[in-house]
């Protein structure tokens, strides 16, 4: 059976398997089976769901489960991950939606649980992401499932497969994805279940999540075999309201100045501080860009930021699809990855451990007091990741353990880590950008970065004097040389 999807919803939609849809197998439910896009409103993988089950009669089951073997798993993440997952199924409910879920533990062990509740379902809807987990547990269902599967693009304003390939530049990209964007700006969201929630049996017990306490969610975290050295970043508030929060503050607040201030670390508020919500889905793009054009803010503000958010993010989406493996270092373009692998036998000045780096234990002001934020916080200033990613090519072996060491710190600590924005700077960092002037060792034609333009602005001295020297959390680092821990 053919689904005339609406326009609203046909161009997120991609097939992942070739099974036909069968609208008289019996089936329960649409299962929708969020894995990252934690959130229940302006979210195109719900309204997908919904469509459908508003076609055939059938009501939809979201699903988020969060398991104990996904890389980096520690309080930090989970705490993050379960908070926002309470939020999700709170808010589904205000929806009409039943939304269950599970969190995997000591004695909460399931197997095949997705398998299990696509049994019921008559096809199954999963958000559409090109790295770190998700896309490879979406194909690999995908291959072994007996129900029609469809990844749906939740994360960008213009879905990627909707654009030309071969955009290999940010001005292409940049013209490609405009000509598109009010087009998406301007379709449905937030569809109507028509199906009165589903009331049925299931196969596992729903940990119900949305009437939990704070200290039942640490109880319940406390009870998973992660890492727990590695402490919450208290600094955001895993929900949708707090994300809409910081954007109409943002918005209303500092929009205004962001060209001007967003490259000094030291005024926090010349920066909208999102890139956690956007990574965990609690807040998606069309949301950010419709505040941001109904601000009475001048236009190059306006521009600026949406210029950061739709082109560069975006383009780094983009890019990420390209990759079998997007945090690989073999992604760099082959010009610098070459050059860098010259260079890789050149002297370094000194050759730091990995606990030292992760602690922020070097003779870099600069470099410690950004590792000690992101440490403290999983939050970097973006202007400050240029110029710490560009630090750890001197102090590592080579550059391909270089490029692993960096990924695994913003991996390990980072709430917007994992992300294609992110390994997009990182491959910006390792020469995505413009040729230095001349050929260094070490970096070849790589430009290096200084932080004397970071020092110059207003109160950054004191500001990197503040952080490099704040005692931090201590949290374990496998007690060998970083190519051996990454």
């Amino acid at each position: 059976m053919d689904i005339d999807w609406s326009d609203d919803i046909a161009d997120r939609l991609r097939a992942l398997n070739a099974v036909e849809l069968s609208p008289k197998s019996g089936a329960k439910y649409v299962l929708c089976w969020v894995q990252q896009t934690l959130r229940a409103w302006d979210n195109p993988l719900i309204d997908a769901a919904i469509e459908l089950g508003n076609t055939l009669g059938l009501p939809v089951l979201v699903y988020h489960g969060v398991r104990e073997d996904y890389p980096y798993a520690s309080d930090r993440l989970h705490h993050f991950l379960i908070h926002a997952s309470r939020d999700l199924q709170q808010n589904c409910v205000k929806r009409g939606l039943r939304c269950v879920s599970y969190v995997e533990r000591e004695g909460h062990r399931e197997k095949g649980l997705v398998y299990r509740l696509a049994e019921s379902a008559v096809a199954v809807l999963t958000d559409d992401h090109p790295t770190f987990v998700a896309r490879a547990q979406a194909n690999r269902f995908a291959a072994k499932c007996e129900r029609p599967m469809f990844a749906v693009d939740t994360a960008r304003l213009v879905p990627t497969r909707m654009l030309p390939v071969g955009l290999n530049t940010t001005p292409a990209f940049r013209k490609a994805s405009g000509a598109l964007r009010s087009e998406y700006e301007a379709h449905r969201c937030n569809f109507a279940a028509e199906v009165p929630s589903y009331d049925g049996n299931l196969c596992f017990a729903d940990l119900s999540l949305r009437a939990k306490t704070d200290d039942e969610i640490a109880a319940i975290i406390a009870e998973c075999d992660i890492d727990h050295s590695l402490p919450p970043a208290l600094d955001f508030t895993p929900t949708a309201k707090a994300a809409l929060c910081a954007l109409d503050d943002f918005v209303a607040n500092r929009l205004k100045i962001y060209p001007y201030r967003r490259n000094n670390p030291a005024e926090e508020d010349g920066v909208s501080r999102l890139s956690p919500y956007l990574h965990f889905g609690v807040i998606g793009p069309r949301t950010i860009t419709a505040a941001v054009r109904a601000s009475d803010v001048p236009a190059n503000a306006k521009w600026k930021y949406l210029d950061e958010l739709l082109t560069w993010r975006e383009y780094f989406h983009y890019q990420a699809y390209q990759h079998e493996i997007p945090d690989s270092f073999a992604t760099l373009p082959e010009k610098p990855r070459l050059s860098l692998l010259a260079h890789a036998y050149d002297e370094r000045p000194v050759l730091y451990t990995l606990c030292d780096l992760v602690h922020g234990r070097t003779d870099d002001e600069t470099w410690n007091a950004a590792q000690r934020q992101w440490l403290e916080t999983g939050y970097m200033h973006n202007n400050l990741r240029m110029y710490w990613g560009k630090q750890i090519i001197k102090w590592t072996r080579d550059p391909e353990i270089a490029w692993k060491t960096a990924c695994y710190l913003n991996d390990r600590l980072a709430l917007d880590g994992r992300d294609p924005a992110t390994y997009g700077n990182m491959r910006w960092v390792f020469g995505m950008s413009k040729p230095s002037w001349q050929e260094q060792p070490i970096y070849g034609w790589v430009p290096p970065k200084s932080d004397r333009a970071i020092r110059k602005r207003d109160g950054a001295t004191d500001w990197l004097k503040d952080w490099a020297t704040r005692d931090i959390v201590s949290i374990y680092v496998p007690d060998n040389k970083p190519e051996d821990a990454l």
